[in-house]
């Protein structure tokens, strides 16, 4: 997509979940709602008013530490500094879990925030959630962990499959102060590398909130000469 600021012309890839009635949820999860009020104003006009009702964790979220560390940080104290930069994105092609072993293909180098695509994303249109995920094992969490990573983004439902491992690498993942953005569907993205921006709602002592998710190209990037990659992918 592109979007002109002042005589400029940005390129960029929205890769947050729409939501509606039909966003997949967690199990348990109360279904989103939305009510539409009309009030009429005058003989002609009309003023929509739209009530939401919606957990913290709908659609394209991000989770703050306190998610799973009862002493962590909340939402609305995240560090938007860590939710706005350099990020590269992996493309996980097998329909199985992603392992130590795979993270080799990340490269060198590798910046801060960390993204997965895998088949999840095409799974989201099915508008239910699929319990067979494709998600990362611990010895994945633990591997990014060691290289630094402070934000990992998925397009599944958690950064861990489904049952007891998800609940583990969350613990592992929160202790560490780390954000995690789940749910993004990047059907459209192509692995390398992007400028990250991802703004949660502000919602005060909230332990996630919704956001909006957007990719921008190097080139592309809304900072002055784009963003300088330290390492190409080695991905294509």
């Amino acid at each position: 997509m592109k979007h002109s600021i002042s005589g400029s012309t940005i390129g960029y890839i929205d890769v947050s979940v729409p939501l509606s009635a039909k966003v997949p949820m967690w199990p348990g999860a109360p279904p989103f709602e939305i009510h539409e009020e009309k009030i009429p104003l005058g003989k002609k006009d009309v003023i929509t008013v739209s009530n939401l009702k919606l957990t913290a964790h709908c659609g394209t979220h991000i989770d703050a530490p306190l998610h799973f560390d009862k002493n962590g940080a909340t939402i609305d104290a995240a560090d938007l500094s860590l939710l706005m930069g350099h990020c590269r994105v992996f493309h996980h092609k097998h329909r199985r879990h992603i392992t130590r072993a795979d993270l080799a293909a990340l490269g060198d180098d590798l910046p801060p925030r960390v993204l997965f695509k895998t088949v999840n994303s095409a799974r989201l249109h099915a508008g239910k959630l699929d319990k067979n995920f494709i998600s990362l094992l611990p010895d994945a969490i633990e591997e990014l962990l060691a290289r630094g990573v402070r934000v990992l983004g998925v397009d599944g439902f958690s950064i861990g499959p489904y049952g007891p491992i998800s609940d583990s690498n969350h613990v592992r993942y929160c202790g560490t102060g780390g954000l995690i953005i789940e749910v993004m569907d990047l059907t459209a993205v192509k692995p390398g590398d992007y400028f990250l921006v991802a703004l949660p709602l502000k919602i005060l002592r909230a332990e996630a909130a919704p956001a909006r998710v957007i990719l921008f190209k190097p080139e592309d990037a809304p900072v002055p000469g784009g963003i300088k990659l330290r390492h190409k992918s080695s991905q294509t």
